[in-house]
């Protein structure tokens, strides 16, 4: 492991401007799984995030020549990376998936006052936006988000079917995406930034 890091970030960068293929396989290995995971984190698409890196990487030995850093090498690297996830997110924000509104307190950290604000505004808009829900696709979404109960679950307890359920599901996911999507989006980048 000491060899990882027996270059600097800077002397790695100048043998990459000089052609030197061994210069970028090393920045790769010290780089690929945090960026991967930064990523992961947030698109949560192991295919797609492993792709955003390789790219990445393939860029990076694309432009080496005109590659200009104005500070650290990690902080342009994820900051390319940050732009990818935001590429992606546009490409896709109309088909937000459920499963950026699941452990939401697990994935986002309260590491400063204005974090646990930006936590509990959501946590506020979340509860206001499920509380808006017509009752019985409130209480199917409260089941399944919060109780953690499956579709036949709650079929069987509401006396339902499950396509009713998953079509109440549905709806409220809709609802919770134009009513909060964006604003999750913005503090996901921010807790992660």
């Amino acid at each position: 492991m000491a060899g990882l890091f027996a270059h600097t970030d800077e002397v790695l960068l100048n043998r990459l401007r000089n052609n030197d293929e061994n210069a970028l396989t090393e920045l790769y290995n010290r780089y690929w799984n945090p960026v991967y995971l930064y990523t992961y984190n947030v698109l949560r698409d192991k295919e797609l995030c492993k792709d955003i890196v390789q790219d990445l990487f393939m860029d990076l030995w694309k432009r080496r020549k005109k590659l200009h850093v104005t500070s650290t090498f990690k902080s342009y690297l994820f900051s390319s990376a940050r732009y990818q996830i935001f590429a992606q997110i546009r490409k896709k924000e109309k088909n937000l998936g459920s499963h950026l509104f699941e452990n939401l307190d697990q994935r986002l950290h309260h590491n400063s006052p204005e974090s646990e604000y930006l936590y509990q505004e959501l946590v506020q808009r979340i509860s206001a936006t499920v509380e808006s829900l017509p009752q019985k696709c409130r209480e199917v979404y409260t089941l399944s988000r919060e109780e953690q109960l499956s579709h036949a679950e709650i079929s069987q307890f509401l006396d339902i079917s499950t396509k009713t359920v998953e079509n109440h599901i549905t709806k409220a996911l809709k609802v919770l995406r134009s009513s909060v999507g964006t604003y999750l989006l913005a503090i996901l980048f921010l807790f992660h930034g």
